[in-house]
């Protein structure tokens, strides 16, 4: 049961459950939901992106969020958030890759070491899509379970469970 009241912030809803009463503000301030979110999302970016492209990955994400005309009529700003540093994730990586296809192409052939890559988790987690690495983050690093990972990440159980069990499995065969 919940109950709506004036704040000194905008709406605030009081909520009845089965812990006891718990606040709710639904109007923060854009910089207090940056704020708010700001280092788990720095974190989340950092598995995607890595930890030099993390806070680009962060600051484009947030900006395109706050631009965004549907940002005031967001209810769940911390999965809208999240949604879009995946997205932008996505993006890095795949401009990163043409970029470095790009310079294997033009490179002289005798400075390319074919076999100088070493596997190791870094590079294995390289190989997996940015949505399974954002799955794999959330499950070891973030300790989430597969229903707190699909809240975070907007998305259904099943594709939750179906990446994470993609990942392992490319995981497991590359690391073996």
């Amino acid at each position: 049961m919940c109950a709506v009241g004036g704040g000194r912030r905008g709406i605030v809803w009081r909520c009845f459950g089965l812990g006891g009463v718990t606040w709710s503000v639904n109007e923060l301030t854009d910089a207090e939901v940056y704020g708010k979110y700001a280092d788990e999302l720095m974190r989340f970016a950092a598995a995607l992106a890595g930890p030099s492209g993390a806070e680009d990955v962060v600051s484009a994400a947030v900006a395109r969020a706050l631009g965004s005309p549907r940002w005031r009529s967001v209810e769940n700003k911390r999965a809208y958030l999240y949604r879009i540093v995946l997205n932008e994730g996505s993006r890095v990586r795949r401009d990163t890759a043409r970029r470095l296809a790009r310079e294997a192409r033009t490179a002289p052939r005798d400075r390319i070491d074919e076999n100088a890559a070493e596997v190791d988790l870094r590079s294995a987690l390289r190989t997996l899509t940015v949505r399974q690495r954002a799955v794999v983050f959330f499950t070891y690093w973030a300790d989430l379970g597969p229903s707190e990972i699909a809240e975070v990440m907007d998305l259904s159980l099943r594709t939750v469970e179906r990446d994470l069990s993609a990942a392992k499995k490319k995981l497991g065969a590359l690391l073996s």
